[in-house]
């Protein structure tokens, strides 16, 4: 695989999204796209590998316009952290307030803050499964994400109670 070079053009990123999706999901589209885009993920080595493989088009926009510019300015852990609260709360709460016309509780932020925690768990401990069979690999992401997900309940439910 070609090594992805996500310097910048002059002011902007150095691929455009159409460039970007087909390096990451292969130019071929049909089964071999689908696989990458939700299959391929969860045979990740680690929690941070699962999301930087997780949905490629919020990824280049969250990469080039959050991440990359809050890592200029904040340390990389602060920038990570960062990014997945605003993927939580503008990409999956805020459409989720628009559609049901009422704030709700912000799960996705939550959820998103616990994914994030574990991203960098996961590199700061140089978390490495690749020695592990494929299922397996699969089934502990699946559990983390699960894990992530059930805290999230057990804060958005607890907020309900006050």
């Amino acid at each position: 695989m070609r090594q992805l070079n996500l310097g910048r053009r002059r002011g902007g990123p150095s691929l455009s999204l159409h460039e970007y999706l087909k390096y990451r999901l292969g130019s071929h589209g049909g089964w071999t796209a689908w696989f990458n885009f939700f299959i391929k993920p969860f045979g990740a080595r680690s929690f941070a590998e699962f999301w930087r493989l997780w949905n490629p088009v919020y990824g280049y926009f969250l990469f080039y316009y959050c991440y990359r510019p809050l890592a200029n300015v904040v340390p990389r852990p602060a920038a990570v952290m960062l990014t997945f609260a605003t993927c939580g709360f503008v990409l999956h709460d805020l459409p989720a307030w628009a559609l049901t016309r009422r704030v709700l509780p912000p799960g996705a932020t939550i959820a998103f803050i616990m994914f994030g925690l574990g991203a960098i768990a996961s590199e700061a401990l140089h978390m490495d499964l690749s020695k592990w069979p494929i299922r397996v690999r699969a089934l502990v992401n699946v559990t983390y994400l699960a894990a992530c997900v059930a805290a999230m309940l057990m804060v958005v439910l607890g907020l309900g109670r006050l």
